[in-house]
């Protein structure tokens, strides 16, 4: 939808959630020197400034990255997304005024060697991504939509890589649109990691879309990390944030698990939500349960209802 603001909630729980798992998965990336592409489809404007605007009024950000900010310790991937925003902030490090969305955290990882091709259709977020990235020869922005880029941009050079679909959701039809998004990505380009945001809202919507990603790419190994609170993380009804990775990288499970529990201790001091977790293997049969996360270690017993 052309009316969605993310200044609005940039820096809040869900893009926490979203941009510390986007960050474990670089880290595989960027574990092996072979060239790597990100391709993020809804890329938003970049950049937001949490001192001003939009951001300022609504404080969204100070229950999301404001509550980590102040952590000196913690899993060394927490540790180095935090040392890596404070590095980023155009002011003093101490002081956070500024929060990267999904491109510039992905451009500030990049190497020689790799690309970012960051898609958006908001004329005005489009402008200021383009404005963001155009002096980084790494960085091509496109004023495109994510259906039409699924079909015009994948497979992409070189093969080896990410994408990432995290719409608004502000119409019930972006579920089944992002499902099939999901699927025409997945069609043309099988070997790279697909990473899918949901919200979890209070009518349950995103259980149909986890049940479809199940059905329809049967078979690979798929990550879901879902991060609830004990209040809504942005407007009515949304109750946290939900995370699907296709093609999950190699212990993308334990990394996530450790690395997400101690942000979630700082995000929900109450304790009153929960972190949870599902894996879906390739040689299993039926649909994977969920797990609250009780401590960074896993599970000694896998008998645990599921959440919803």
């Amino acid at each position: 939808m052309l009316s969605y603001q993310h200044e609005y909630h940039a820096g809040n729980v869900a893009d926490v959630h979203k941009h510390l798992l986007l960050w474990l998965v670089l880290d595989a990336l960027l574990a092996r020197p072979k060239p790597f592409v990100a391709l993020d489809l809804f890329a938003g404007a970049g950049e937001y400034h949490l001192d001003a605007g939009a951001a300022r009024r609504s404080g969204e950000w100070r229950h999301g990255i404001g509550r980590l900010w102040p952590l000196a310790g913690g899993p060394t991937a927490l540790r180095a997304y935090l040392d890596s925003l404070r590095a980023l902030q155009p002011g003093p490090a101490a002081e956070l005024s500024w929060y990267p969305g999904s491109p510039q955290l992905i451009r500030s990882r990049l190497r020689a060697q790799d690309r970012l091709i960051a898609c958006e259709l908001h004329p005005a977020a489009y402008a200021a991504l383009q404005a963001g990235l155009r002096a980084d020869a790494r960085c091509h922005v496109h004023l495109r939509d994510a259906r039409e880029a699924a079909r015009a941009l994948f497979p992409p050079e070189p093969r080896r890589g990410l994408a990432l679909l995290d719409p608004a959701y502000e119409r019930n039809a972006e579920y089944d649109e992002t499902a099939e998004i999901a699927a025409e990505i997945r069609r043309r380009w099988n070997t790279g990691i697909l990473m899918l945001w949901y919200p979890i809202l209070a009518e349950g919507r995103h259980a149909a879309l986890r049940d479809r990603l199940l059905a329809t790419h049967a078979g690979e190994r798929i990550l879901f990390s879902e991060l609830r609170l004990s209040q809504p993380v942005r407007g009515p009804g949304l109750q946290g944030s939900g995370m699907a990775v296709l093609g999950a990288p190699w212990q993308l499970d334990r990394q996530a698990r450790q690395t997400l529990f101690a942000a979630w201790q700082c995000l929900d001091p109450d304790r009153s939500g929960g972190l949870f977790q599902a894996l879906a293997l390739e040689n299993q049969v039926g649909r994977p349960q969920f797990h609250r996360v009780e401590s960074s270690e896993p599970p000694e017993t896998l008998d645990v209802k599921d959440h919803d």
